[in-house]
């Protein structure tokens, strides 16, 4: 059982600190890495490691660096293939100024407050007891959206108002929009 939040990694018998102990800021700033369509698949990993790791030039083992990151951002568990599998119905990115706040209320502070430290696993035990607000609402009609679900009227009528709020924005390769420019 793992009783205290993790601030660093050990790979390879040696321990490796997560910088800023592992504040949910650091983390994501990786995400919006692995997430940017400019970069491969490798320059985001490497890069995301790089914001991670408090000291990234000293890891040796750069595989079981990424690895054991991917395991922290995941709450540590190993992400399988049904969890890759689900449709993506939430972006850190778009909604963090709708999540920031519900999940300042669970935990009694404003998260986004200058020098307020707060690890990335207690952002997402907070994001766990959300409960209902807007945030939960949007995800609720996103979700129906990507299943093919009927919408409720009420739900039909909050997405016609607020589609910019809820429609996630589509990102493109890098191949995808020289290819789109091209036709130009």
């Amino acid at each position: 059982m793992i009783y205290d939040l993790p601030i660093n990694v050990k790979i390879d018998g040696k321990e490796y600190k997560i910088r800023n102990y592992c504040d949910y800021r650091v983390v994501l700033d990786c995400i919006e890495a692995l997430n940017d369509s400019d970069f491969t698949i490798y320059e985001a990993l490497i890069c995301a490691k790089n914001i991670f790791y408090e000291e990234p030039e000293s890891i040796e083992n750069i595989y079981e660096a990424i690895k054991q990151m991917l395991i922290i951002i995941n709450l540590g568990e190993e992400e399988t293939e049904e969890e890759q599998s689900k449709p993506i119905v939430m972006n850190w990115q778009k909604d963090f100024k709708i999540i920031a706040p519900a999940i300042s209320r669970i935990l009694g502070y404003d998260i986004r407050t200058q020098g307020k430290f707060t690890h990335w696993w207690t952002l997402l035990s907070a994001y766990q007891e959300i409960g209902e607000c807007l945030f939960a609402n949007i995800v609720s009609i996103r979700n129906k959206l990507a299943k093919g679900k009927k919408l409720e009227k009420y739900e039909q009528e909050f997405y016609r108002e607020n589609r910019n709020m809820i429609d996630l924005p589509k990102t493109l390769t890098r191949e995808q929009e020289e290819f789109l420019n091209s036709i130009d």
